[in-house]
């Protein structure tokens, strides 16, 4: 997880006594290579980790924190940059025509036990609020709002900015096959956490898969019992049959999650939800399911299947953030 490591660095840093700058988006509109949540961390002997979008609005930034590690004080700066040569003020340095707005905090020692509280939270899953305004940095635990980042703002000296942290993607992969085995690999590189599901042990894929965090296996009739509900749970069902696909979309079709997605050929599609429509599931159900799963990019292997629908469940992920 890339913001585990990114707190990490600064406990490390600020643990030896070093000062670091903490810039994270806080709103991003239009064409903006940096959206919000994206965050970058440069320490006073300039090594940074992470990025608020690249280019020279990422250079500029890194001179500008060089200049503000010189000061003693606390940095609290909040500046909405354009990305536009026509705004004789605040520009980034990029042309893309949208706006970025940016929170640079300066954090030492003594903020150390709030990002231990924040690497907690991701380690134990805990879910939290990291909370960001005019006052710093603060972390409420046991909460989550409903949506991954909420922005407010009345003035500069009038904002908050929360994220939830200790909640992690996780993709539920129903079929442990060529497929399930190339689309947890993908998955991996994503970040997320991968369960996948099959009820064969014996299988080669199986044995062969490093990439999930878990392989459970169990009756394809059992897995909506291990399935979480919420906007941070994604669901693939790639398995190797007609039948098994069937029963495990009626495992998760009544459950809330952020993207469902079935494998198959429209023929195959079509009996599976004429039968389901038969048994009494509601068309409006059914048209929530990404089938056939993945964006059409005339896949022909596995691997390329794999990044379709990793394409497709990154597109869903995006769209309202």
């Amino acid at each position: 997880m890339k913001d585990l490591k990114l707190w990490k660095f600064i406990l490390e840093n600020i643990r030896s006594n070093k000062r670091v700058l903490l810039t994270t988006v806080l709103e991003s509109k239009g064409s903006s290579p940096g959206k919000s949540g994206f965050k970058i961390v440069v320490a006073d002997d300039d090594k940074h980790i992470g990025t608020i979008g690249g280019g020279e609005m990422e250079f500029n930034l890194l001179k500008e924190c060089k200049l503000l590690q010189k000061s003693k004080k606390k940095i609290m700066l909040h500046k909405k940059l354009h990305h536009s040569k026509k705004v004789k003020k605040l520009q980034s340095g990029l042309v893309c025509q949208g706006i970025q707005t940016n929170f640079t905090l300066s954090l030492d020692k003594t903020d150390s036990r709030k990002i231990e509280e924040i690497i907690k939270s991701f380690e134990k899953k805990e879910p939290s609020l990291l909370v960001l305004s005019p006052n710093g940095l603060e972390i409420q635990h046991k909460k989550q709002n409903e949506k991954h980042i909420l922005y407010k703002f009345v003035s500069e000296k009038n904002w908050t900015y929360e994220e939830n942290i200790g909640v992690r993607d996780t993709i539920y992969i129903i079929g442990g096959g060529h497929v399930g085995l190339a689309l947890s690999n993908q998955m991996e590189l994503l970040g997320y956490n991968i369960v996948v599901f099959d009820d064969r042990s014996d299988v080669q894929t199986i044995k062969e898969n490093k990439s999930a965090d878990e392989i459970i296996i169990t009756s394809y009739e059992n897995v909506g019992s291990f399935i979480a509900e919420g906007e941070y749970s994604y669901v693939a069902i790639v398995t190797s049959a007609l039948p098994t696909d069937k029963i495990a979309l009626k495992q998760v079709l009544s459950k809330k999650l952020k993207y469902v997605g079935l494998m198959g050929s429209e023929a195959k599609l079509k009996r599976i939800f004429e039968e389901l429509a038969k048994e009494g599931t509601k068309k409006s159900v059914l048209k929530k399911v990404n089938a056939p799963i993945g964006i059409d990019i005339n896949s022909s292997t596995v691997e390329e299947i794999a990044v379709s629908i990793a394409a497709q469940i990154i597109r869903t992920k995006n769209a309202q953030q």
